[in-house]
């Protein structure tokens, strides 16, 4: 797979998990995806959770996105897009589920991250034995 491929089928498989570190200790949890795309891997999370702190405090993770026969897990580093107003305006429209959330407590509660760069690794059964080269994102 190449990037255009990778960008791909992260978008047809947006529930993905997402782990951090604290501590020393790992923590993975599954989110779900706003876009992949030629300027980044993007999503969002709430600024009260566990996440948001992790991603605060160290942002290197790795992604971990799959259907039944394949993976990719991608990790870098993520960058906090905090001030883009019209990224978060578009993620609500994408998701009308959060609407009545964010209309309680404000946009000032949403976080958005986008790991611009990082390494992705293509896993099969059949590159068990047979490792794929990594790919710079």
């Amino acid at each position: 797979m190449q990037k255009p491929e990778i960008l791909q089928f992260l978008s047809d498989h947006p529930d993905f998990s997402l782990a951090t570190v604290e501590e020393n200790l790992p923590h993975v949890r599954t989110l779900m995806l706003h876009k992949a795309d030629e300027s980044g891997i993007y999503f969002m999370v709430g600024k009260m959770k566990n996440v948001y702190r992790q991603l605060s405090l160290n942002p290197e993770v790795e992604m971990c996105f799959h259907s039944d026969q394949l993976q990719v897990r991608v990790s870098g580093k993520v960058e906090n897009l905090d001030k883009d107003l019209e990224l978060k305006q578009e993620i609500l429209s994408a998701r009308p589920f959060l609407k009545a959330q964010i209309e309680k407590t404000s946009l000032k509660y949403m976080a958005v991250f986008r790991l611009r760069e990082g390494i992705a690794r293509v896993w099969t059964l059949e590159s068990e034995m047979n490792p794929t080269v990594p790919i710079q994102l």
